[in-house]
């Protein structure tokens, strides 16, 4: 008898789970991003700008918030 009912409730956990996980998968569609014709021109040149800054060494790595805090107040 108790072993039916732990199956029964483990089918209802896993029933739960997927449920879940479904939700999850529905919201992470929803995260795509969109067409650069949707994205006003400005900003996608600044990130290229900032790419190339980047791509030249233009950048500091921080090893920790501290550390990125610090370099910001410079």
């Amino acid at each position: 008898m108790d072993t039916t009912m732990d199956s029964q409730n483990i089918s209802m956990m896993l029933q739960k789970i997927l449920g879940k996980l479904e939700i999850i998968e529905e919201r992470l569609d929803e995260l795509e991003y969109p067409d650069e014709s949707t994205i006003k021109a400005g900003i996608i040149d600044e990130v290229r700008e900032t790419e190339t800054e980047i791509d030249s060494g233009n950048y500091v790595e921080c090893n920790s918030a501290r550390s990125f805090i610090e370099n910001l107040k410079k």
